[in-house]
């Protein structure tokens, strides 16, 4: 095959990845609109929890603190799609930017994109618990907070998500699907087009 019949298929598959990487980039960015709502359910599913779970802590901290407790709680919320915009917009984070192995969405080691922003993202409450003394389990529960640094906590578990919070996750599964296909095919074909220019090179000697 010709060199330059490679470089046509190397041209439109270019232009095919290109077009999912920018279908992939809104996805990103409807998820994170979808994301601040779903952290706040979550949110405040986790104090109404950790108020049932301490019902002495919440007795010793008496209406005044637990207004407090509140306030800041809803403060937090009003703070999550600033909070989202932070933990998010690196691009150089985003699974359709890194290499397959390394972006945690193709199965590798690393914790995958969207469930570490989320984890990030509801990690801001520990502050809040641990003023009010909420952070413990009640005995025989599993840690699912922890410190991670003076004056940080960490949620230490990754509760995942409610597809029906976040359905901008479910077609970009689907896409990024696509686009690896595509971007695996033009690495290929990239491979061929180099060996094709060094035999015509050398024919030509």
């Amino acid at each position: 095959m010709k060199s330059t019949d490679i470089e046509a298929d190397v041209s439109s598959l270019q232009q095919q990845r290109d077009t999912h990487r920018d279908q992939l980039n809104l996805l990103v960015q409807h998820f994170q609109g979808e994301l601040p709502l779903a952290a706040e359910l979550w949110i405040r599913h986790e104090v109404e929890r950790r108020i049932e779970d301490h019902p002495d802590t919440v007795a010793a901290l008496g209406v005044e603190k637990l207004k407090s407790l509140k306030g800041k709680m809803n403060a937090l919320v009003a703070s999550l799609s600033e909070i989202v915009k932070k933990e998010t917009s690196n691009t150089a984070d985003w699974p359709h930017y890194r290499t397959p192995d390394d972006s945690g969405y193709g199965g590798g080691k690393s914790e995958p994109f969207f469930d570490k922003a989320f984890r990030n993202v509801i990690s801001h409450l520990g502050e809040v618990l641990d003023e009010f003394d909420l952070l413990t389990e009640p005995k025989g529960h599993v840690v699912s907070w922890e410190k991670t640094g003076p004056g940080r906590v960490r949620y230490a578990i990754n509760p995942g998500f409610d597809p029906r919070s976040t359905p901008a996750l479910g077609e970009f599964a689907q896409v990024y699907k696509e686009f690896r296909g595509v971007a695996e095919t033009l690495e290929k074909k990239q491979k061929d087009l180099a060996k094709a220019k060094a035999k015509e090179l050398w024919e030509s000697a």
